[in-house]
């Protein structure tokens, strides 16, 4: 293990800790979950597996990475994809509380959802035609 990724897995941990460790607070004194807390959790734990899988923050550099580790980002961007579909379709549910689509009441996420799922198709069909062309 590199001091680098030493140094990313031990910020990440820092940053999660700190920040978690003051939502578990907030929530637990004032009764509230702050969007800002949350967000920034989310943005710990992405660090800190980007610091476990390649070692940096930042991640690796497409220039840097070789085949393998070219095909692990191309599988797991479409896995991911998926994943993040279904756990967007689970939000809009579980928030709802409905099993109806005509009960739903929160337009602009199912129109997110629309959107999202539109996405990975638009954008193979552009670079196919790029491609092909």
């Amino acid at each position: 293990m590199t001091t680098a990724k030493k140094v990313s897995i031990i910020c990440s941990l820092v940053l999660i800790t700190a920040i978690g460790g003051y939502g578990i607070y907030e929530w637990i004194t004032e009764e509230i979950i702050n969007a800002s807390t949350l967000f920034f959790v989310f943005l710990g734990v992405g660090f800190f597996f980007q610091s476990i899988t390649w070692g940096e923050m930042d991640g690796k550099h497409e220039k840097e990475k070789d085949e393998l580790e070219k095909h692990i980002t191309l599988l797991s961007s479409k896995i991911s994809y998926y994943v993040l579909l279904l756990l967007m379709i689970i939000v809009l549910v579980v928030s709802e509380r409905v099993t109806a689509m005509n009960d739903i009441k929160n337009i602009p996420l199912v129109i997110v959802i629309g959107l999202a799922w539109i996405t990975m198709p638009i954008t193979e069909y552009v670079v196919s035609k790029k491609y092909r062309y």
